[in-house]
């Protein structure tokens, strides 16, 4: 019965999204529209360089890609793309510092592309020393975001005023300096161009008020200085002055679509972590190891990887380490082959960069946080989280800088979930006692946490399947997702008032709100997926996952079953929405030999919670039914 259902799942799947045979819902109607996520980054290296040292990589790719966007790097100075060829982007973004190398060719082909169904976002300088040849040109350009420069300028600024400011829009993580910089005089299109900064100059300077922050109708634009509070001596650290998250969401229509998620899986937050092998046997420090002659990476086992069997950990071979030979060698050898017999080990096959990634007090802004790549053409994944190299050691005798690890995970959890819980350190944490108590801490924190652990290499292919996956918009609130890999959570930014229809979606498992945000849950095994939003009405179609600790895949259900496959590390801790009044038997088997059974029952807000005391690091089959109680309060 159950295969039939799924037998059946998978045919209307097929035909609901190729069209093939009956008549397709109206939800489905539309002829698929592809959802363009590709923004064309253009940077001048005669300013900044390679691409990985420009500001839109250091700062600006980050919250696009929260937003769910890939951008590609372009140096002004080769050939840019035909006009034909920039329809497969969402938009164009440029963060110049000053007129670019030639600035001419530059000019013509941004008039030629602001003919097209491009978006336009300019942060800084326009790129073009502006003259009475070229403003007409400039004021095409800026015409997407809805102003036009006058070709003045203000300088110096004393005794201009603020004299309009959308808080939604400015003052993100900083406020203007009391003596505010120099800057052009631009003016608004048209009525329709939102504002998000204007300041006004003295009545003996004519009043002249200008706009820096803009957005248009297909565009938006934050003049230099405006837009960012740029790193100045000593800490050499900037903060966002505009929201990129807004401004960015409004520069490229984001809107309603679905987000591919990096951060997520089975509705709670991903952790995974990495262990170095950097100081595996050099001899600990540790009281109480010292006299023992342990090597570090001894300590380490007996410390950090052993107690905490119910996290995984995945092993970086480093050179130094590898390459060691004689009796070293021999000792490095058996101690990674006693780490590595562990359940919750395995060897690290995906390679993933090791970058500053920080947001704490010595960091408070989010352009101390890794984009998901490298933008140089080799796109190395980066790590979410900086390891403890990152952390100076300015605290008093005693302790760990590492310890502030804890604030970044909880900075890029709220207001808005940025990161996975990401755990980064080395064999040598085992020769220090205040580095080996840091690291415990948060191990500790991790086991406590809704989390849902995953091996560094499952994040490798997640950040993969980001960059693979195609979505298309078959409905006006559906969605088809296809060739996601290893990505299987989707999210909704600003989605009050709506949630996942189950019954009109395919591949769907469950969903979880956080706020305003909805992480919806797919299913592997179903591709492609689709994903049908309505009103907030109770949710139709039966039982449907809230969260897990376990990656969930394989779902088929009827009115009283259940049944999926689950991996995971540690107990399985579930919570199910949808569930009718009453008791429901919960079974756990693999290879069909059972392994648990047990009952459990709904609550008062229909949610089904339990937990397998079970291993499932290798999967399992687990199984959920209702008895006659549950069943008859669903008819």
């Amino acid at each position: 019965m159950l295969m039939r259902i799924r037998t059946w799942l998978i045919a209307v799947n097929l035909s609901v999204i190729q069209g093939i045979g009956g008549v397709v819902p109206a939800t489905f109607a539309q002829e698929p529209i592809p959802v363009k996520r590709e923004i064309l980054a253009l940077y001048d290296g005669a300013q900044e360089g390679d691409a990985d040292f420009t500001r839109i990589h250091r700062f600006a790719e980050m919250p696009l890609n929260h937003l769910g966007f890939i951008l590609r790097f372009q140096d002004i100075r080769t050939k840019l793309p035909e006009p034909a060829d920039i329809e497969r982007y969402r938009g164009v973004l440029t963060w110049f510092a000053g007129s670019v190398s030639d600035s001419n060719a530059y000019l013509a082909w941004a008039t030629r592309v602001s003919r097209m169904n491009v978006r336009y976002a300019i942060l800084g300088d326009v790129g073009i020393t502006i003259n009475s040849t070229n403003i007409l040109a400039v004021n095409r350009l800026l015409a997407l975001a809805g102003v036009r420069h006058t070709g003045e300028y203000v300088a110096p600024t004393l005794g201009t005023r603020v004299a309009q400011s959308d808080r939604s829009l400015v003052e993100f993580e900083c406020a203007l300096d009391p003596v505010f910089p120099n800057y052009p005089v631009i003016r608004a299109n048209g009525a329709g161009t939102r504002i998000g900064l204007m300041l006004e100059t003295p009545s003996y300077d004519g009043g002249r008020k200008s706009i820096l922050v803009a957005i248009g109708e297909k565009g938006v634009y934050a003049a230099w200085n405006y837009e960012f509070c740029h790193q100045r001596p000593p800490l050499y650290r900037g903060q966002w002055f505009i929201n990129p998250f807004t401004l960015f969401r409004s520069a490229f229509g984001s809107g309603d679509q679905p987000i591919p998620d990096t951060t997520t899986a089975s509705g709670n937050r991903l952790y995974f972590s990495v262990l170095g092998t950097e100081g595996l046997t050099r001899a600990s420090k540790i009281e109480g190891f010292r006299d023992a002659s342990a090597t570090a990476g001894e300590v380490v086992l007996r410390e950090l990887i052993e107690p905490f069997h119910d996290l995984p950990v995945s092993i970086e071979l480093q050179g130094e380490e590898a390459a060691k030979s004689g009796r070293a060698g021999t000792l490095t050898q058996m101690l990674l082959k006693r780490i590595l017999t562990g359940r919750n080990v395995d060897l690290l096959r995906h390679g993933l960069q090791v970058t500053l990634s920080r947001s704490d007090s010595e960091y408070p802004s989010i352009s101390g946080l890794s984009p998901l790549i490298s933008a140089d053409p080799d796109h190395y994944i980066n790590r979410p989280m900086s390891d403890e190299t990152a952390y100076n050691n300015k605290s008093a005798v005693g302790e760990n800088g590492f310890s502030a690890l804890k604030e970044t995970v909880a900075n890029t959890e709220s207001p808005s979930r940025l990161k996975p819980f990401n755990l980064n350190y080395h064999a040598y944490s085992g020769e220090y006692p205040a580095l080996l108590r840091s690291v415990e801490e948060q191990l500790s924190a991790a086991r406590l946490g809704a989390l849902t652990p995953i091996s560094a290499n499952q994040y490798a292919a997640i950040v993969d399947g980001f960059f693979s996956t195609r979505i298309d918009r078959i409905g006006s609130a559906t969605w088809r997702i296809r060739d996601r890999g290893a990505l299987q959570t989707v999210r909704f930014d600003n989605a009050e008032g709506r949630q996942a229809d189950l019954q009109l979606s395919v591949g769907v498992i469950g969903q979880k709100r956080i706020g305003p945000t909805l992480y919806v849950a797919l299913d592997k095994t179903i591709e492609p997926a689709v994903v049908a939003l309505d009103s907030s009405e109770p949710s139709r179609g039966g039982l449907a996952l809230v969260e897990s600790r376990w990656l969930v895949s394989h779902v088929v259900k009827d009115q009283c079953v259940l049944r999926f496959e689950a991996q995971g590390y540690g107990d399985g801790s579930f919570i199910w929405s949808g569930a009718a009044s009453g008791r429901y038997t919960i079974a756990v088997e693999r290879a069909d030999q059972e392994l648990w059974r047990e009952t459990a029952e709904a609550d008062e807000a229909s949610r089904l919670k339990f937990v397998l005391p079970v291993s499932a690091i290798k999967p399992v089959t687990v199984r959920i039914n209702c008895t006659a109680g549950a069943r008859s309060a669903r008819k």
